[in-house]
């Protein structure tokens, strides 16, 4: 069973994307799947929480830092 997501990111690459944060504070890396690579983003988690409709408990708010970087496909 894949973990349910708890995070939406705001901003830069994967604004808007639904993701499963296991800390509280500082920054998490954000990846997505690519033809050519991963691209990783770093967002900033935030005391904001936003309601969704997929989930009865708010989400943590995510900002983007402006950081991105791309590793290719092995």
């Amino acid at each position: 069973m894949k973990p349910r997501p708890n995070a939406i990111c705001a901003g830069g690459p994967c604004d808007g994307r639904l993701t499963r944060i296991q800390q509280d504070v500082g920054i998490v890396q954000v990846s997505v799947e690519l033809s050519g690579g991963t691209l990783s983003s770093a967002y900033r988690i935030t005391s904001g929480r936003v309601h969704h409709p997929s989930s009865a408990v708010p989400f943590t708010v995510l900002i983007w830092t402006g950081t991105t970087g791309m590793e290719p496909s092995g």
